[in-house]
Formats: structure tokens, sequence, C-alpha cells
């Protein structure tokens, strides 16, 4: 045999190719993540870029537009209220991004919603875009329990602002003029509030609207029994009317709680214990009396009987008294639970929680809408949007008021023999002109009470009688039919936010939808006071109108429903 000559082989073995193929799985598992990580930070960081450059771009814009609209009155500016997320494309080059959402208030882009490389960027107040679901870092920085923000303002021996009670060491309270309590404001179901006091134990904080909600009547007679105080017009209102109007979410929050509602000399005389009441004097004392935080120079009721036959009430210039046959202002108070908040507490960023709603079914009562008006009369403004507030819901429609006058004034009728109907002055000379110029997808017609209000009945009755409308004015004893948007003596408004109203002028004061007998009319002028007035006089007009809900719901386009930024109809 001849020689055999070696022979290697340079094959692999199944076990070998077993243990390679492993190590590729080992070695890819560790990189995709982080190959996909890189992809993604890319994207992240492309779509920031995009995001500012749109931004930007949108700024520049706008800054031109208003130089232009300087020189020319007549040029016609896309960087207004009526600005929508259509309108960016011509503005800026957009490149693979989309706008979700745009708002632009005065001269300040307030709302800017981008999804840029599958991510959503949203602008934060500070200037910059948080992701996704991020908070904005002013947000993260703010957020917290209310009654813990508030501890922070509070100073060991400062006798005014946030104070401690001598006799409860864990009841603070607020005492002092407005600009010694400027950081206690809360927008809370649909309300502006002022925190009254807190307590660190219980865990609870009791609030007064900012506002005067309405101009009633408070009772048949001063109130000198607990029952008395219980069955009165004033109180029903606070615990069937207001009350209810609440969202359930609220009501669950808010604790039953003792009023006293005696004698102003002697508040706790009388004590009720119910959700929702009225300030009493000791309280309204306690805040500094006239020129404190709570003197509004606004006339509204206290929770105490002056005398056996007047009711003590806060004038323009301090607590005073009158027969209960006077209608003045109602600010209801209330104690609730702690809750998580962001905002810094003033006027213009209140305290706030985030709820909103994203159409008119979620929509609370209270809460500020726009509505886009198509007249060319600057009716409600030069963004031509109308700012209206939440009057009441139901299945189908929601009721809104003008949150303001319209430009114009009115005689009411050519004679008061009966009740208002839709062929009357008011109507024909400024109400129709005014609906005219509300695209009909938005409204629908509603009942608006009519009944007669003689200041010897209750705030019930002039909703016992009603006309089927498009649009109406207020009736009295609903919510914000009464000095809510502060009719003042002068222009100068003392607890509302003057940017947020429709013609913010003394005109003198409002028509209602209701009589006060054969020969006047009721309206509400300054001071918070339900007056009688001939029909002949011009006075100023606040539109209410019903908008759509229910199945035929409409959508918000923006907004959080509070003054400074209302929801926006789509």
């Amino acid at each position: 045999m001849g020689n055999l000559k070696n022979y290697k082989t340079f094959g692999f073995t199944l076990i070998e190719l077993l243990a390679v193929i492993i190590i590729l799985a080992i070695v890819a598992l560790i990189a995709t993540p982080i190959v996909l990580d890189i992809i993604d930070d890319a994207r992240i960081s492309a779509g920031k870029s995009e995001a500012n450059m749109i931004l930007s771009g949108i700024n520049n814009y706008c800054a031109s537009e208003d130089m232009k609209y300087q020189l020319d009155n007549n040029y016609e500016r896309i960087c207004i209220s009526s600005m929508d997320k259509d309108d960016v494309p011509t503005m800026v080059n957009l490149g693979n991004a989309t706008i979700d959402k745009i708002t632009y208030n005065g001269s300040k882009l307030t709302e800017l919603v981008i999804t840029s490389n599958n991510h959503k960027f949203t602008l934060c107040p500070s200037g910059t875009f948080a992701m996704d679901d991020e908070k904005c870092d002013d947000e993260v920085a703010q957020s917290g329990n209310l009654i813990s923000t508030l501890l922070e303002q509070y100073q060991e021996g400062e006798t005014t602002g946030l104070v401690k009670d001598t006799t409860n060491p864990n009841l603070y309270y607020y005492t002092g003029t407005n600009e010694e309590v400027a950081n206690n404001f809360l927008w809370y179901g649909g309300h502006q509030w002022r925190v009254l006091e807190f307590d660190t134990a219980e865990k609870t904080l009791t609030l007064i609207t900012q506002q005067p909600l309405t101009a009633i009547r408070p009772a048949s007679a001063a109130w000198t029994t607990k029952d008395a105080y219980e069955s009165s017009y004033i109180n029903t209102w606070l615990k069937d009317y207001f009350l209810n109007r609440l969202d359930n979410s609220i009501q669950s929050n808010i604790l039953y709680s003792t009023f006293n509602v005696g004698i102003y000399t002697d508040v706790d005389e009388i004590t009720t214990n119910q959700k929702v009441g009225l300030l009493d004097n000791g309280q309204y004392i306690r805040a500094g009396e006239a020129g404190s935080y709570l003197d509004i120079k606004d006339n509204f009721w206290l929770g105490n009987r002056y005398s056996s036959s007047d009711i003590s009430y806060v004038s323009e210039n301090g607590v005073s008294y009158i027969g209960p046959w006077r209608a003045h202002g109602v600010r209801p108070v209330i104690k609730i639970s702690d809750i998580t908040i962001i905002g810094d507490g003033t006027l213009t960023n209140s305290y706030h929680t985030e709820n909103k709603a994203s159409n008119t079914n979620e929509v609370q009562v209270g809460e500020y809408i726009n509505v886009p008006y198509s007249g060319s009369d600057s009716a409600c403004g030069s963004d031509n949007m109308c700012t209206f507030r939440v009057i009441n819901k139901d299945g189908d429609s929601i009721k809104v008021v003008l949150n303001g006058l319209l430009s114009t004034t009115s005689q009411w009728a050519d004679n008061v023999s009966d009740n208002i109907t839709t062929g009357d002055l008011i109507y024909t000379n400024v109400l129709d002109n005014f609906i005219e110029n509300i695209d009909s997808k938005y409204i629908t017609t509603g009942t608006y009470g009519v009944g007669i209000y003689d200041g010897t009945n209750s705030y019930t009755v002039p909703q016992s009688t009603t006309i089927t409308a498009n649009i109406g004015l207020p009736t009295v004893g609903e919510m914000f039919s009464g000095n809510d948007i502060d009719l003042s003596t002068s222009n100068s408004k003392t607890f509302v936010d003057v940017n947020t109203i429709e013609n913010p002028i003394d005109t003198g004061g409002y028509w209602t939808m209701n009589r006060l007998g054969s020969s006047y009319v009721r309206y509400v002028y300054g001071f918070g006071i339900l007056g009688d007035i001939r029909h002949s006089d011009m006075i100023g007009v606040r539109t209410v109108i019903y908008l759509k809900s229910g199945v035929s719901a409409i959508n918000f386009s923006s907004g959080e429903g509070t003054a400074q930024s209302p929801y926006v109809l789509e």
C-alpha cells in the first residue's frame, strides 16, 4: 500500500456552530436596544429641532404681521385669537410635522402642540417644549397639594397675609388687603375662589367665590330661627340651585360644615350644618373688613341678620344692613378636602387642577367658551370671538351668557304691559342682529324665564313663565345674573381680570328678561344691585344663547375653560 498523507479538515463541528450562533444572538440582544435608542434619540432631537424652528417661524411671522398692521390698520392678520392650525402652513414650512393645537391670545402664542418624528411636543410657558406625556418643568415645580403650597407663604410673626389662629395651632387664615393677600386664588369647579382658611390637621380648606354669582332677595323676612334661615330664598338657591350645578366630582369633595347665621353681634347664636352657605360677620372682620381682600366694592349678603327686620350685607363701604326685600349679590362659601394643584395662586394664574373638557358634553357650569362671531360690528372685539360662560347644562344643550356686554345699548320694549317677546325692541334692534352672526351649527333654541320679579317672591318665580327663542337675556336668579363682570362706576375692575371681559366699560347696567310689574323692568347695575328702570331707557345688553350638546356635542379645538384661556369651539 502507498503511504497515506496526513489530511487535516477545516470544517466546524455542530457544537462550534451553535456556540457562534449563541454569541451572535447575545451580541444582537445587547446591541439592538442601543441602536434603537440611538435611532429614537435622533428622532427626538430632530423633532425638537423641527418644533423649535416652527415656533420661531410663527413668532417671526406674527412679529412681521404686527408691524404691517401698525402701518396699515386695514391689514388682515392671521395672528389673532381666531387663528387655527390650518393657518400655520401659510406662515412657516412644517416639513414632516403636523400642528395638533394652536391658540393665540392678544399678542402671545399661548398654546402650541406639534407632532414630529412620531413624538408630540407641547409648548410650555417657559418657551421650551415638553415631549409626549412629560410635564412642563414649571408645572412640575408648582405641582403639589394646595395646603402644603399655601403653607409656604406663612411667615412667623406676620399680622397680615397668611396668619396662624391664636386658639387653634392647626388653623391658618388670610387677612389684609389685596396687595397683602395676592396669592390665594383658586380656579375650581368652574368658579374663581379665594381661600379663607385651611386646617392642617383636618386637611380641609374653606373657600368663598371671588365674584357675586347672582343678585336675589334673600328671604321673605329676616330669619330669627334656624328653620327660617334654612327655608329662606337665599339658602334654597345655595343648597339646591348652586350646589346642584357643580360637577359631581366637585360636589363629592365638598364637606358638610357649620355656618353661623345668627345676629351679626353674635354670629353663632344660630348655626346650620350644610355643604354650602354664606360668609358671616366674624369672618369678614377677621379678614380685615373694609379694604380687605374680601371687600370687592360690590354688595353681597352675609349670613347674619342685623335686627328682627334687616339682613346684614357688605356694601362698597363695608358692612351695612337693609330689609330682605332688596336684591344684592350672593357669594357662596364651601369647605373642601385638600386637592392637588398647579399654578401660582394669582388672579391670572390661579391655583387649579388639570381637568379640562374636550367638548360641550364635558364642560362644567361656570367655565368659559369662545364662540366665533362673523359680524363686522366688533360686538365681541377685534378677534371676532365672543366669550360666554356656562349657566346651565341639560341633555341636548348648554345655556351660556356673554362674559360682558355688547358694544351697544337698547330700549327693552315699546311698553311693559306684558312680558317680553321676540317682537320687542331689544330683539328687533339688537338681539336678532347679533344671533345672525353666530353660525347655526353651534346654537339651538331654548327656554328663557320671563316671569315677574316684584321683590316679594322667590328667585324661582321669574323662571316659572317662559318663552322659547334662539337668543335672550339673563333671567333673575340664574347663575351669573348679577354683577359677576363688575359693572363698576369707573373703568377699574376690582374683582375680575379686565382683559377677559367683552367691552369692559361702564354702561350703567344691563337688562334682564323680567319685569318688576306694569311700569318697570329689572336690570343689574353697579355695586351688584338688582334694580328696576323704565322700559324706554337705553341700557346695556348681555346676551344669552344655547349651544349644542348631547348627541350634537361640539368639540373644543383648544383652551382650558378659564377666563384667561377659554375653550374654543371647532
